[in-house]
C-alpha cells in the first residue's frame, strides 16, 4: 500500500558553535539535509545578525571545498575565520591528514585566503587567546596514541609545530593570554585528566587529577579572577553520568567542590564566567529540559535564569555587557542562537534563518504516564487527542544511560506531519531523574526498563480501544535492542517494530565492538545471569516468538554497534522461515551510527515513516474486516 508522505523542507540543523576571544563573533555549521554552509554571526548590540558563507559560491571557484559536516570553524576578533577539515575517503573513511585555511567573508562567499596542509590528522580543534595580540592553535588528534598542537599565524605560509603529547586531546581552554592552554587529555584505559601546555617552553605537565578511575576535565576559565572551573566523575558517578564541579582558585591550593553547586539533584555543567569573574554559568538537566542558572563564588549562591523550556548546549558566551548566547532548541524550533538580554529577567532572543520557519513545525508536550514503578516523563506529539489519533508510534531513546531531550526531533517533525502520534518516554535508565530512576538499568540491560516499556505500551494499547491499531515500537541504538525485546516479549502488543542500528545482545555487541563502547559495555552491561534471563535478553534467541512486522536498518560504516548485529539477525530470521519483505524488511545504507540512528538521509525516514504508517493502516482494515 502506498502513503502519501508529508512535504517537509529539508530538515535544518546547527551545530559546531564557536565564539571569538573579545565575544564580537560567532560561527557555526548550518546543514539542510548534504547541504551544509558556514553562518557567520555578528553578536554586537542590539542583536544578533547571522550572514551565510558559502565556500562553493565564489565565482570562478576551482578547489575543492572545505565546508562539510566534518568541519570546524573559529572565528577570529578581526572577521576572519579559521576553518579545520579532516580529510575522508571516497567512503567516508578517515583518510589520515587533513587541511587548516584562513578564510575571510566576502559579499558574494567565504574566501579561501591561505590554507595549510595538515599532513596527520583524524581530528582537530582550534583554539584563540584572549587579548589584543591573537594566537591561534590547531590541536589535532593524529592517532589513538598521540595528538600534536600547531601554531597558527593567517601570514605565515606553514604551521608552526609546537609539541606532541601521548594520547587523545579534546577540548580545553586558555590559562593565559596567549602562552599556556588547560586541555583534556584521554590516555590508557579511557582515562581522562587535565593537563597544562606551555606554548613557550613546549613542554606539558598533569594539572587536573583525582584518581586513575575519574573522568577530570577542564570547563572554563577566568582571566580577570584567574579562578579555573573544572568536573570530575566522583567513584561511582561515573556509571551515573553525575560529574562534580569544582573550582581551583588563584595562587594554587586544592581543588573545592561547593555545597550549593553540587547538592541539586539536576545535572549541571559549567559553561562560562561573567567578565569579573565571580559568576559562573552553569545549564541545568532535570528531568527532559534544560535551564541555565548563575553561581556566585564569593557568597556561594546559585540563581535560576527564567526562560523558555528547551534544550541548551555549550558553548556559551557571556559577554562584558551582561548578555549570554548559547546553542538552543525546543520541539518546534530547530536549533539556533539564543540570546538572553539579562540573566534576571525573562528576556531571550531567537535569531534564526528565513528558512528555519518555513514549515509549521509541530509542537509537543511533556506528559506524566503510569509506570510499574513510578511516573515516567514522556515528550508526546499529537495534541490532546494525542491517544486518539489513527497511528501511534512509541520511540525508544539510545544509550542505555540517555534520555529523550525536550528539543528538536526530525524524525518525529515527519511523523506528527504524517499524522501519528509520537510519544518517546524515558523509562527507567534514563538520566535527569536522579540516581534512584537511573540506578536500576546499569548491569541490568532489558530489566526494568524493558518492564516499563512493556507496561507503557500496554497501558496506550488499552486507552486506545480494540477499534485502533496498537502502537508501532521505533528505537535506535540501545533503543532499537530494547525495541526488539519488547517485539519478542510482547509479540501480540504492537503493530510493527522498527530498529534502526540496533545490537542484539549486550554479550554479542562486547564481542564485536571495540574502543569506548566495549568499555562501556564492560561497565554497564549485563551481570551474570541464568540460561533462561539470558535467552530473554539475546535476540537472536528470543526472536522465535516475534509476529510483529519488523523493520531493521543499519549502516555499513557504523563504528559504534558493527552492521554484522542486524546481518546476523537477518540470517536468524531468514533460518526461522520468514521472508524478507513480507514478515521484516531489511535496509543496510552507506551511513555511519549517528545518521542511521537519526535517520538522517531522505531514503531512510521515509521508508521509517512508510512503515509506521502502513502497519498501522493495514491492521485498522483488518479490523474493518472483522
Amino acid at each position: 500500500m502506498t502513503e502519501t508522505l508529508p512535504d517537509l523542507p529539508p530538515v535544518p540543523s546547527r551545530f559546531g558553535f564557536a565564539f571569538s576571544a573579545d565575544g564580537r563573533w560567532a560561527t557555526c555549521l548550518r546543514s539542510a539535509q548534504d547541504s551544509v554552509v558556514l553562518e557567520r554571526w555578528d553578536l554586537t548590540w542590539p542583536r544578533p545578525s547571522l550572514r551565510t558563507l558559502d565556500d562553493a559560491a565564489l565565482p570562478g571557484r576551482t578547489e575543492e571545498r572545505i565546508i562539510d559536516r566534518g568541519t570546524g570553524a573559529l572565528p577570529l576578533n578581526d572577521g576572519r575565520v579559521l576553518v579545520v577539515r579532516p580529510a575522508v575517503g571516497e567512503h567516508g573513511e578517515p583518510a589520515g591528514h587533513g587541511t587548516l585555511a584562513a578564510a575571510e567573508p566576502t559579499p558574494a562567499g567565504l574566501r579561501i585566503t591561505r590554507s595549510w596542509p595538515v599532513p596527520r590528522m583524524l581530528a582537530g580543534f582550534l583554539l584563540a587567546a584572549p587579548g589584543q595580540a591573537q594566537v591561534a592553535v590547531l590541536v589535532v588528534v593524529e592517532n589513538e596514541r598521540h595528538s600534536r598542537i600547531w601554531r597558527v599565524s593567517p601570514a605565515s605560509p606553514v604551521l608552526e609545530p609546537v609539541l606532541r603529547i601521548p594520547g587523545v586531546l579534546s577540548g580545553g581552554v586558555w590559562a593565559d593570554e596567549g602562552r599556556v592552554l588547560a586541555l583534556d587529555r584521554d590516555g590508557a584505559g579511557q582515562r581522562t585528566e587535565g593537563i597544562l601546555v606551555d606554548l613557550r617552553e613546549r613542554g606539558w605537565r598533569p594539572f587536573w587529577s583525582v584518581s586513575d578511575t575519574t573522568a577530570d576535565r577542564i570547563a572554563a576559565y577566568s582571566p580577570r579572577s584567574g579562578v579555573l572551573a573544572v568536573t570530575t566523575t566522583l567513584p561511582g558517578a561515573q556509571q551515573r553520568g553525575a560529574p562534580q564541579i569544582g573550582l581551583r582558585l588563584p595562587g594554587g591550593g586544592p581543588v573545592r567542590f561547593p555545597e550549593a553547586l553540587n547538592r541539586s539533584a539536576a545535572h549541571r555543567t559549567p559553561l562560562a564566567f561573567d567578565a569579573s569573574g565571580e559568576r559562573l554559568l552553569v545549564r541545568e538537566i532535570a528531568g527532559a529540559t534544560a535551564r541555565l542558572a548563575v553561581y556566585a563564588t564569593g557568597s556561594d549562591r546559585i540563581t535560576p535564569v527564567p526562560g523558555p523550556p528547551g534544550m541548551l548546549w555549550p558553548p556559551a558566551h557571556w559577554a562584558g555587557d551582561g548578555r549570554i548566547h548559547v546553542r538552543f532548541s525546543t520541539p518546534h524550533q530547530p536549533p539556533t542562537l539564543a540570546t538572553v538580554r539579562s540573566p534576571a529577567r525573562s528576556s531571550w532572543d531567537m535569531a534564526a534563518h528565513p528558512s528555519d520557519s518555513a514549515a509549521a513545525w509541530r509542537h509537543a508536550e511533556l506528559v506524566e504516564l503510569s509506570g510499574p514503578a513510578g511516573p515516567v516523563e514522556a515528550i508526546v506529539y499529537g495534541g490532546p487527542g494525542w491517544r486518539d489519533r489513527p497511528r501511534l508510534v512509541l520511540a525508544l531513546h539510545g544509550g542505555p544511560l540517555s534520555a529523550w531531550r525536550y528539543e528538536f526531533e526530525p524524525l518525529f517533525q515527519y511523523l506528527a506531519a504524517a499524522g501519528a502520534s509520537v510519544v518517546a518516554p524515558n523509562y527507567r535508565g534514563s538520566t535527569g531523574y536522579g540516581d534512584d530512576h537511573l540506578r536500576p538499568v546499569i548491569g541490568d540491560w532489558g530489566g526494568p526498563d524493558l518492564d516499563d516499556v512493556v507496561h507503557l505500551g500496554h497501558a496506550i494499547a488499552h486507552g486506545r480501544g480494540t477499534a485502533l491499531p496498537r502502537p508501532v515500537v521505533l528505537g535506535a541504538s540501545y533503543g532499537g535492542f530494547l525495541a526488539l525485546l519488547a517485539a519478542c516479549r510482547a509479540p501480540d502488543l504492537w503493530t510493527g517494530c522498527v530498529a534502526l542500528a540496533p545490537f542484539t545482545s549486550a554479550s554479542g555487541l562486547h564481542r564485536t565492538t571495540t574502543g569506548m563502547v566495549r568499555d562501556r559495555v564492560s561497565r554497564l552491561g549485563l551481570a551474570a545471569a541464568g540460561d533462561d534471563e539470558d535467552a530473554r535478553r539475546d535476540v537472536l534467541r528470543a526472536c522465535e516468538t516475534l509476529t510483529a512486522p519488523l523493520l531493521v536498518a543499519h549502516g555499513v560504516r557504523d563504528e559504534a554497534v558493527p552492521v554484522e548485529q542486524s546481518r546476523a539477525l537477518r540470517r536468524r530470521l531468514l533460518e526461522l522461515g520468514r521472508t524478507e519483505g513480507v514478515d521484516f524488511d531489511y535496509l543496510e545504507t552507506a551511513d555511519d551510527h549517528n545518521r542511521v540512528v537519526q535517520a538522517w538521509s531522505p531514503v531512510l525516514r521515509q521508508a521509517v515513516v512508510r512503515f509506521c504508517l502502513t502497519a498501522g493502516r493495514t491492521l485498522a482494515l483488518d479490523n474493518e474486516r472483522r
